[in-house]
């Protein structure tokens, strides 16, 4: 199991005292300095990800005629030298990244007594710990969230699933995240600038929230999780984005119909007729099981996950494991489509109505309750947009 306490009693010490140092005049380092950091932490990330993957599989990076126990050390030192300058640059980019997000909070007046975004961004970019979920088999919930030594193999993450549906009769699944809202948030690099933008944001909100209603409600109820989680989804995503523009200088889209700009990266396109088109068909099989498990046909139901897995696979979307707990944890998420909550749309209307992102996020943090949220919902939807009232 991971040990949170642990880890943040070593690392916050670490993150402030560097933060301090920072602002000494002689190591202060210009805007373009630390973008060229940004940009070469990421690039190292992807390099370190290819010879891991190449020494892993006991074949060489790159095949110069040169004997392969040699590439294999040539792989190994790159692996450490990459290893080593990323370890280096990881605190300037942390703090890159934390002030083009406290920066975009800021901008929506999420800020307090003398401009102080508190609590602070603080980020931390690392591998997070994995996450456990289990459900009961006859239907989906989640029954316990675990998080777990991301060090752990894929054969061990197999058994440890296996044990519990052996020993304890319930559906697991051991799966990789993208942050946690630690202090400092643990966000994972591994998704790239964009990706550690988002989940930064994301992390970072639930922060902001742990201290008002929202955040105190998170555990109250499963509407309660599902509402924090979408709603730090969806503002993480503009968030995110916005302070990757300002990084990154391409351009963001805004707020049209229909809410935040979506992104536009190849993953998030409109597919066409007769594509595969992912979300649709993964929505379809959670409604599948959830007809299957309402029968009482849990053998049914599993055998058909198990064949549409084997369906998305074969689409490219290599799942490893499609089962109860699969949809739990990612029913958590309304804006996910293995959810069928309809939290997901409501949320969406709620930024529409809202004037701007920070009126949206401080609206959402005076929520004690998922029926305090549908019943301010039903007063201010079809009023004129941008009236801002507190729950």
């Amino acid at each position: 199991q991971h040990q949170l306490v642990y880890w943040e009693l070593t690392h916050l010490p670490d993150k402030w005292s560097h933060k301090t140092l920072s602002y000494l005049p002689w190591r202060s380092t210009g805007e373009a300095e630390r973008l060229e950091k940004v940009h070469e932490f990421f690039a190292l990330s992807g390099q370190i990800r290819s010879l891991e993957d190449s020494l892993l599989q006991g074949e060489p990076s790159h095949d110069d005629g040169a004997d392969t126990a040699g590439d294999a050390r040539d792989d190994a030192e790159g692996l450490r030298q990459a290893r080593e300058r990323r370890a280096d640059l990881r605190p300037d980019v942390e703090e890159t990244l934390e002030s083009h997000i406290s920066r975009v909070a800021r901008d929506e007046g999420l800020d307090g007594w003398l401009g102080i975004i508190f609590p602070p961004v603080d980020v931390a970019l690392e591998n997070p710990p994995l996450l456990l979920t289990t459900s009961p088999r006859h239907t989906i919930r989640v029954e316990r969230s675990i998080l777990l030594n991301p060090e752990m193999s894929l054969e061990e993450r197999e058994a440890l699933e296996e044990t519990i549906l052996q020993e304890v009769d319930l559906s697991a699944l051991v799966e990789g995240i993208g942050g946690v809202a630690t202090y400092p948030s643990v966000v994972n690099h591994g998704s790239g600038l964009r990706g550690a933008s988002i989940t930064a944001a994301h992390e970072w909100l639930h922060t902001y929230w742990f201290l008002r209603p929202l955040g105190w409600n998170y555990w109250s109820s499963p509407e309660m999780t599902t509402l924090n989680e979408t709603a730090a989804s969806l503002a993480g995503r503009e968030m995110g984005l916005r302070a990757y523009s300002a990084i990154t200088g391409e351009p963001y889209a805004g707020i049209g119909a229909g809410g935040p700009a979506a992104d536009t990266g190849p993953a998030e396109q409109a597919p066409e007729e007769d594509t595969f088109d992912f979300r649709r068909e993964m929505h379809e099989t959670r409604l599948g099981v959830d007809d299957l498990l309402e029968q009482g046909r849990i053998e049914a139901a599993e055998e058909y996950m198990e064949a549409r897995r084997l369906v998305f696979v074969e689409e490219g979307y290599p799942i490893r494991k499609l089962n109860q707990a699969y949809f739990a944890f990612y029913g958590t998420y309304a804006d996910n489509p293995a959810s069928v909550s309809p939290i997901g749309q409501e949320v969406e209307r709620l930024r529409e109505l809202s004037g701007s992102l920070g009126e949206f996020v401080r609206v959402m943090s005076g929520f004690g309750s998922y029926q305090e949220f549908e019943d301010y919902l039903a007063l201010h939807d079809g009023g004129p947009a941008g009236e801002e009232a507190t729950p």
